[in-house]
């Protein structure tokens, strides 16, 4: 689920893979090539995320900034 909050919406690569089953939300960069696995949680609501080219974030990882 890619999910607008705070009035930030994830930005997602045209070439990255984002499981139906992962939860982006607010603030977050995926980019080039990158993909975020099933149940994995990104949280951009406090702060701002940037996953960068070619980058996996794999199952049931969580990556949060405050």
């Amino acid at each position: 689920m890619i999910k607008s909050v705070n009035g930030k919406t994830p930005r997602v690569a045209g070439s990255a893979f984002v499981s139906e089953r992962a939860y982006v939300v607010g603030d977050v960069e995926i980019g080039e090539d990158a993909s975020v696995w099933p149940g994995a949680v990104i949280r951009g609501d406090f702060g701002s995320i940037k996953i960068g080219r070619a980058t996996a974030v794999e199952d049931n990882c969580v990556v949060h900034s405050g």
